[in-house]
């Protein structure tokens, strides 16, 4: 048992980074481990408005400028996102309105995996975390629903098929959350695939999935989408915000979007801690903000996963390594904090689905709680409070 703490601080760095730091800010960058290139050009400035009256004025403005195009309008955070052939400029120009809170860059997040040879391994995790003996007691409710924001998910695999409630596509603005990667259908299945149904996998929650998609069909997507699904899931009813994905440079509107969902909505939020070890302080974002739950990623033996990112920030461990799972037309293999994720976002929907009164809070406190300490007595920065256990944590809750 690890002592609660009030706030933990959260992680996910990301396994690939590709775009510069927010304009104005004091947050470091972190290290990527390897560089990838998008399809997205940065071209994009989201504007964040004090308050809603603010945001006529705003558009005004707006209007008046060569070469600038309002693409997106998320009045739930107070924010536009404006397409402009010089970012910077309109960056510095809109932080001398008394009406605007932040002007920033709409930066890419990225999935955060490796890819492995589908064969290597067949479905460890659940076990090593103790869900077998989980769900003796406890196999997850469809009252309780876990958003899968990513790449989107195959609702018609064979694994998920009815369990699936479709989000929106804010990749695509419409709304059919449809896959067209493999990274959010493979972390859906982790979480929640089918028991007993005597074909593929068993997810470690029985829970209903929420498909919520905000990465396009290269696995990256504008912070903006990411936010925006971040709101959607938490205002659709979703108990528990699964998000395999991030990016090395903090953002306003990020944070803002996961302490909405956290504080507001009293939703669980759980996030990759990213790939950029072995060095130290490289968690990344969005995870890194208070209101996120930063998981590390273990390999078989529950040593760290060498590519797993470490920090204070991280708060649990779980599987990450050779993880089988559905991806869109059959199964495969893949490595990542990507995968390790979804195993702690079953687990707390476990938790929910024993007792559903509990609070994010009280989720979270639980999990810390009950994790099985790794590495250096109490909390480290690779291990967290420790690994996840889905047994201990249904006993307790």
């Amino acid at each position: 048992m690890k002592p609660k703490i009030l706030a933990a601080a959260i992680a996910i760095a990301l396994l690939f980074a590709a775009v510069p730091g927010l304009v104005g800010s004091s947050e470091a960058q972190i290290p990527p481990e390897t560089w990838r290139q998008s399809n997205l050009p940065l071209d994009r400035v989201i504007i964040g408005y004090r308050a809603r009256y603010y945001k006529t004025n705003i558009l005004s403005e707006l209007s008046s400028m060569p070469d600038t195009e309002v693409v997106m309008e998320e009045d739930a955070l107070n924010f536009v996102v404006v397409k402009t052939k010089d970012p910077q400029g309109l960056i510095q120009k809109m932080k001398g309105n008394p009406s605007v809170k932040y002007a920033e860059l709409d930066q890419i997040a990225y999935a955060i995996f490796t890819p492995n040879d589908p064969s290597w391994s067949r479905q460890w995790g659940p076990q090593n975390i103790y869900a077998p003996e989980a769900w003796d007691t406890q196999k997850g409710s469809s009252g309780i629903t876990i958003a899968i924001a990513d790449t989107g998910v195959d609702y018609n695999h064979p694994d998920l098929r009815g369990r699936v409630t479709l989000g929106y596509d804010f990749a695509n603005n419409d709304k059919d959350p449809w896959d067209d990667h493999y990274h959010g259908t493979h972390c859906a299945g982790i979480a929640g695939a089918t028991l007993n149904n005597n074909i593929g996998i068993a997810g470690v929650a029985q829970c209903t999935i929420m498909a919520v998609k905000v990465l396009d069909s290269q696995g990256s997507g504008y912070y903006s989408w990411v936010a925006s699904g971040i709101r959607y899931a938490a205002d659709n009813g979703a108990d528990v915000i699964s998000m395999s994905l991030g990016g090395s440079s903090s953002s306003q509107v990020l944070e803002d979007a996961c302490d909405y969902a956290y504080e507001q909505k009293n939703v669980v939020v759980v996030a990759a801690a990213g790939n950029s070890g072995p060095s130290d302080y490289t968690v990344g974002y969005p995870a890194k903000y208070d209101s996120v739950m930063a998981i590390s990623a273990l390999e078989k033996g529950d040593t760290i996963a060498y590519y797993s990112s470490r920090g204070p920030e991280v708060e649990l461990a779980a599987p990450g390594s050779d993880i089988y799972s559905c991806v869109p037309g059959g199964y495969r293999s893949l490595s990542g904090t990507s995968m390790a994720c979804p195993h702690v976002s079953g687990v707390a929907g476990l938790v929910l689905s024993q007792n559903p009164q509990l609070s994010a809070y009280q989720v979270r406190n639980l999990l810390q709680d009950t994790a099985e300490d790794l590495g250096a007595g109490g909390r480290d920065h690779l291990y967290g409070y420790g690994k996840v256990d889905a047994n201990e944590a249904v006993q307790v809750a």
